[in-house]
């Protein structure tokens, strides 16, 4: 995958296969992409494994890229436990040169074609599932694959399987490398991502664990999740900043565990977490 190839050059092809009809797919011209603020260009989730069942709702994408070029990633995480409520999100954004090269990378890696490519099932235990969604013009693709990234010696896999793995892995890797994209990052874009929406994921708890805190927004008794916006987003976000997960939080008298999960651009409710 040339992820450094000359602005100019890869605009001028654009250009020229536009011009021409060219595939927005399949074929060997760049690919289109996307132009949304809201619209996913490639977006990676990770699930299963150890990750308790309990938790795979609050579990943010490990990378979310959008038609306006915004890229959003978990930052890195201390080694304290427990660690902070709220999530370290980060993002930056790429021009639209830098979002071709991520479809032209999601091509090669085989997203693009008429059919989904095969992967292998790794003969071992315990691994996560990595799901990896592209949207272009005329495809939607998502492939589920167990154990990507696995580099042990398994079973399940062909020498070939094991090549589309590695293609895979690289598109995930480089597209959510700030550094990988040379001109083709936009300058100063590297910042914190502050939501603008949160849902709050909840569940009763009676443990004492823990520091205690009250629960700013009225009464959680009857709800296992509630989205917030404005106002109240940024109550709860303020109310979050500082404590730690699994702090236990008070509502009309009752305790809870809360979950925050900050919303991404194209997720509007609690609907949109619970469908991951």
């Amino acid at each position: 995958m040339t992820w450094r190839a000359p602005a100019v050059l890869a605009a001028a092809v654009a250009v020229a296969l536009a011009a021409c009809g060219g595939s927005s797919s399949g074929g060997s011209g760049p690919v289109r992409a996307p132009t949304g603020s809201h619209d996913v260009v490639l977006r990676v989730e990770t699930a299963g494994g150890y990750l308790a069942g309990s938790r795979r709702r609050a579990n943010l994408p490990s990378l979310s890229v959008f038609g306006d070029g915004r890229v959003v990633v978990p930052g890195p995480t201390t080694l304290e436990f427990p660690g902070p409520a709220l999530p370290n999100l980060q993002e930056f954004r790429v021009t639209r040169d830098g979002l071709v090269r991520i479809l032209d990378g999601a091509r090669e890696a085989g997203l693009l074609g008429e059919e989904a490519p095969a992967y292998g099932e790794p003969g071992v235990t315990d691994q996560a599932t990595t799901t990896v969604t592209v949207h272009a013009p005329g495809i939607t693709r998502q492939v589920a694959v167990y154990a990507l990234g696995f580099r042990g010696r398994v079973s399940g896999v062909t020498p070939q399987q094991h090549a589309r793995r590695r293609r895979l892995e690289q598109l995930v890797e480089r597209a959510g490398d700030a550094a990988a994209f040379g001109d083709d990052l936009v300058r100063g874009s590297e910042r914190n991502y502050e939501a603008s929406s949160l849902a709050v994921l909840v569940r009763p708890s009676e443990t004492t664990d823990g520091d205690v805190h009250p629960w700013p927004l009225g009464d959680l008794r009857g709800t296992d999740c509630v989205a917030l916006t404005g106002a109240d987003a940024t109550s709860a976000i303020a109310a979050a900043r500082g404590t730690s997960d699994g702090d236990a939080w008070i509502s009309a008298g009752a305790s809870y565990d809360l979950d925050f999960r900050p919303l991404l651009p194209d997720e509007h409710s609690c609907d949109d977490v619970s469908r991951r």
